[in-house]
């Protein structure tokens, strides 16, 4: 069995980067505001850049920029209440004033949102190129070498659960376990097998008594339980683990790096990696960043409409300018596998994919690993109860939306039972 993990946002602001979608807003309008500030006076009338435009239209003439202002909010309100004229991109500065909280997938969705309505689509698809190109050179500016974590290590490389499939599916990992334990009663009343602790006797002894269903039921119920004793038997990790990265940074190319770098236990550790949507100055792979729901109904409206403007920022279109996805579904297709997710939301900007990824027939379990969310502050949110509250369930209510077939999603969600924070 294989290994496919999902690598979003989440996995690159674990490691200190900041690549969130408040991040870079506030990156922009600092920078923008700035330029105000230094290239202004109190007599000035008028601002122009690359940006943003800025005339005074009213009688009595005000400075465009006052101290008193502290971030893009206050500087929009204060143009508007003295009647200053703004020319921006549209999409950006609307975006810009909904919510503090977006991330990108909000902001692809934000996109549609605006296709599906738009009188203009030369405008929108403009104004969304600009926003990708402010994106792709803000992360060319913070991106930066990254520390390994060790606990996210150790979640790369765990065994597999039995306990996070089906017990139906119990048939791909018990025939390497029975046979093992028939070779091991063998040497029932050596030296060697009375060092075994007592539940991996009690176990190998069972085992050994059961008709094969019997066995399977007992393996699903039990195995997990051995601890560190189940590597006697057996060990279940992946034979092939693939990072499929939606992040346009390198964070998972530096972790494979140094794993197989300075950890000789890992290096024919058969891992791969796919920027299935792109990397930063890379015109070989140039980064993706648009709309992945094909199968909405109002996608079909837009094909009927024939005309490809309308069509310019779908991921399934551009993912055919590389063999990207073509690999991903050869990796599918090859070999049964369990999806881990780390730090991907699974919002619906990438709805096709992720259907294709989940309700396939080799797909037998999807594990999200969770974290605990915290304050602006940077504390911890806890319930009544004094529990941390994390983001499991958004994720899988996400999961869900990428799902046909909601008896597959009930099957192949592990739930919180368990699974883990991915720190």
């Amino acid at each position: 069995m294989n290994r496919l993990i999902l690598v979003g946002n989440g996995f690159d602001l674990a490691h200190g980067l900041k690549t969130s979608y408040k991040n870079f807003i506030d990156d922009f309008w600092e920078k923008l505001i700035n330029d105000v500030k230094n290239k202004t006076n109190k007599k000035s009338k008028n601002f122009i850049n690359e940006n943003i435009k800025i005339f005074q239209n009213n009688i009595i003439p005000k400075p465009i920029f006052t101290p008193e202002i502290s971030n893009h909010s206050d500087f929009l309100a204060y143009l508007d209440s003295n009647l200053f004229k703004v020319e921006i991109n549209n999409l950006l500065k609307k975006i810009s004033l909904i919510t503090q909280e977006m991330n990108w997938v909000d902001i692809e969705n934000e996109y549609y949102n605006e296709l599906k309505k738009t009188k203009n689509i030369n405008e929108l698809n403009s104004d969304f190129e600009e926003i990708k190109n402010f994106l792709e050179n803000y992360l060319l500016k913070i991106e930066k070498e990254i520390s390994i974590n060790e606990k996210i290590s150790n979640n790369i490389f765990l065994d597999f659960h039995i306990k996070d499939f089906l017990s139906k599916a119990i048939n791909t990992f018990s025939e390497p376990i029975i046979n093992k334990c028939k070779s091991l009663i063998e040497f029932e009343h050596s030296a060697a097998f009375h060092s075994f602790h007592p539940n991996l006797k009690y176990f190998i002894r069972n085992i050994n008594t059961l008709n094969q269903i019997d066995a399977n039921n007992f393996i699903f119920e039990h195995f997990d339980k051995l601890g560190d004793s189940k590597k006697l038997i057996e060990k279940f990790q992946p034979e092939k683990t693939l990072f499929l990265n939606f992040n346009y940074t390198n964070t998972i190319t530096d972790y494979i790096k140094e794993i197989k770098g300075n950890n000789k236990n890992y290096l024919d550790y058969n891992i791969s990696e796919i920027h299935i949507h792109g990397e930063l100055n890379n015109p070989e792979n140039p980064i993706i960043f648009g709309f992945g729901d094909d199968v909405d109904k109002k996608y079909q409206e837009f094909e009927d409409l024939n005309d490809n403007r309308y069509l310019e920022n779908f991921k399934s279109i551009a993912y055919l300018q590389t063999d990207n996805y073509k690999k991903l579904l050869e990796f599918i297709d090859s070999e049964e596998y369990q999806v881990f997710i780390f730090g991907h939301s699974c919002g619906i900007s990438d709805r096709t994919m992720l259907n294709t990824i989940f309700e396939h027939d080799n797909c037998k379990s999807i594990k999200p690993f969770y974290y605990y969310k915290k304050d602006k502050k940077g504390n911890y949110i806890v319930d009544d109860f004094g529990n941390f509250i994390d983001n499991y369930t958004e994720i899988v209510q996400n999961i869900s939306r990428n799902f046909n077939d909601k008896k597959k999603y009930r099957d192949r969600v592990v739930n919180k039972t368990y699974c883990e924070p991915l720190t």
